[in-house]
């Protein structure tokens, strides 16, 4: 299963992603954890130190990554012709999360011998002025699109704020897409725009809305009214929480005060068809193909999709 955490900046994304890894964890699934969140919360919340030279965005990293991906694959050209879009092809290399793997043990970081935590990074000095987030976020959309779980196994993703998922194929790489909300406003605003994308997407019923920080029952009323749904799983406000991280501690499920919420959202997560998966990738790598810039920098890459 592969599960991303979104929603407004500030909502708890983050530190719901990790308690959710320790709740797949705690009940011995296979998971790797990527952050790809540009703030780069999430592996620190799990013990990890997002060390430049290790991100999947650095440009050593990336080329490393996207020529094991390539193999064979005679229709990339080359591996400077990879777009975030491109799909695996004859002679391709799928990444799986067999501790083995030389993408998982080359650039992830071990937990023990099931967990695995990698992260995209972030803006450095030399960008400022001449780069975009997105452009980052091209090496992680080729590792999902060239991953294979095996049933039991999991990928919970830590997503940048916000609707930036839509930019490219990232809303299209998922087996669910949980949105985080608090009871605010600003984040129910975000809440909502990011169904109303996900609809026009075709992805809408792959969301999963999830109350956090949630305070008393006039918390849980604002919401289902102002989303118009029922959220799937509530979190109240957690001083267990609070204190883990005022101690300079990572957020571990023994902190809650009840990990239901946590099962609850494991246990609603189906897998995509791999025919409806391959079909929306296809399409938005041929509309991709399109683009003007990419005609200039990499040529015609519609003939990468099979």
């Amino acid at each position: 299963m592969k599960i991303a955490f979104t929603g407004k900046g500030g909502s708890g994304k983050s530190t719901l992603a990790a308690l959710f890894v320790g709740h797949l964890r705690a009940t011995g699934r296979r998971v790797l954890a990527i952050d790809a969140d540009v703030n780069v919360h999430l592996a620190p919340l799990l013990g990890v130190t997002a060390d430049r030279g290790a991100a999947l965005s650095h440009p050593d990293n990336a080329t490393s990554v996207r020529r094991h991906l390539m193999g064979t694959n005679t229709l990339v050209g080359a591996v400077e012709h990879f777009v975030a879009t491109t799909p695996p092809g004859p002679g391709s290399r799928l990444v799986t999360l067999d501790p083995a793997d030389p993408v998982l043990a080359g650039h992830g970081v071990a937990l023990d011998e099931r967990t695995h935590v990698m992260h995209v990074g972030t803006y450095e000095p030399e960008d400022i002025g001449g780069g975009c987030y997105h452009g980052h976020l091209a090496i992680l959309e080729n590792l999902l699109s060239h991953l294979r779980a095996q049933p039991g196994d999991w990928v919970v993703c830590d997503m940048v704020a916000g609707t930036d998922a839509f930019a490219n194929s990232l809303h299209a790489q998922f087996d669910a897409i949980v949105v985080v909300v608090e009871p605010t406003p600003e984040s129910v605003t975000v809440a909502r725009r990011y169904r109303e994308l996900a609809a026009a997407a075709g992805v809408e019923d792959l969301l999963i809305l999830v109350g956090n920080k949630v305070v008393d029952e006039v918390d849980v009323d604002y919401l289902r009214r102002e989303l118009g749904a029922e959220p799937l799983a509530v979190l109240p406000a957690q001083a267990g929480l609070r204190r883990a991280r005022q101690d300079g501690r990572c957020p571990r499920t023994e902190d809650l005060e009840d990990v239901g919420p946590l099962r609850t959202i494991a246990d609603a997560v189906r897998p995509v068809s791999v025919p409806r998966r391959d079909a929306y990738l296809r399409e938005l790598h041929l509309k991709l193909a399109q683009k003007d810039w990419v005609r200039s920098v990499h040529g015609d890459v519609a003939g990468q999709a099979v």
